[in-house]
């Protein structure tokens, strides 16, 4: 499974657009890894992952077609993560040649009404909208997505919604998506813990070296390692990687690893890719 960080920031982006704090300014100056855009991933070239107002510069700098990939999964829908304005031109003279007739969105129930409320205000092309087909998804259900075993879990976040983290199982290798989250819950640890062995696990890091319930911070990254090497869910060959950064809780990429060093997580960065077995 090839997993591919399109975009590593959290929900202003990382420097965020409007601002001069301290990190931001360093940011700007610094470039690199430490310019993180809207969260965003790709498995395989064909499973997407969330879908932020940055999807078409993310596209165009990696050389990506929307149009070849057939099936997305929204983890809910802050607007950091869900932008159905660009739907809009998928089809008629937008796109004549699209290689995947149908483009099938996978969330909560939020993502369809989200959908179908801003193209009340704003009509979408019939032919267009008929090319989109929305499925609702339900935590600890598991679905055949493109040949992937996905399977919904309950996220720690969103509290006015059913926001969703994902397993992504290929048959080979499994991937434990925590983006956008708080600390698991007991139930979701159960479920996690029954499921196997992880070959790779993403986590949300918005919060750094401080703390709110609906995200995770570095500290507790570092404690759900551990935790799920105990669950035996974890093994010496999982990959760690934190995720979702954000200029009000970290510094520069270079200082965040400094913070990992010794700990055996990778600090995400965009177009960061890791091949996993």
């Amino acid at each position: 499974m090839k997993i591919k960080i399109l975009g590593s920031g959290g929900g202003e982006g990382y420097p965020a657009l409007f601002c001069s704090c301290e990190h931001c300014k360093a940011a700007r100056k610094a470039k690199g890894k430490s310019l993180r855009s809207l969260s965003q991933t790709l498995i395989d070239d064909k499973l997407l992952i969330d879908l932020p107002p940055d999807t078409h510069m993310h596209f165009m700098q990696n050389g990506i077609n929307f149009g070849e990939i057939e099936n997305v999964l929204i983890t809910h829908v802050h607007d950091d993560h869900y932008c159905p304005n660009l739907f809009s031109i998928r089809g008629t003279d937008f796109a004549p040649v699209l290689e995947c007739e149908k483009l099938h969105v996978y969330g909560n129930a939020d993502a369809e009404r989200l959908f179908d409320g801003y193209y009340k205000l704003f009509p979408i092309r019939n032919e267009i909208r008929k090319s989109i087909v929305f499925h609702t998804l339900k935590p600890f259900e598991s679905v055949n997505i493109g040949g992937y075993k996905v399977t919904a879990l309950k996220a720690n976040h969103a509290p006015e919604q059913i926001a969703l983290n994902y397993i992504i199982d290929d048959g080979k290798s499994a991937l434990l998506y925590l983006l956008d989250s708080g600390y698991p819950t007991a139930e979701t640890l159960g479920y996690i813990g029954g499921y196997g062995v992880f070959s790779c696990v993403i986590m949300d890091g918005t919060m750094g070296l401080n703390y709110y319930v609906h995200h995770m911070n570095f500290e507790q990254d570092k404690r759900l390692k551990e935790e799920l090497l105990k669950l035996g869910a974890a093994n010496e060959k999982t990959k760690f990687i934190v995720n979702h950064i954000t200029h009000n809780h970290a510094g520069l990429h270079e200082d965040i690893e400094e913070y990992f060093r010794a700990s055996g997580i990778t600090v995400s960065y965009d177009g960061m890719v890791t091949e996993n077995e």
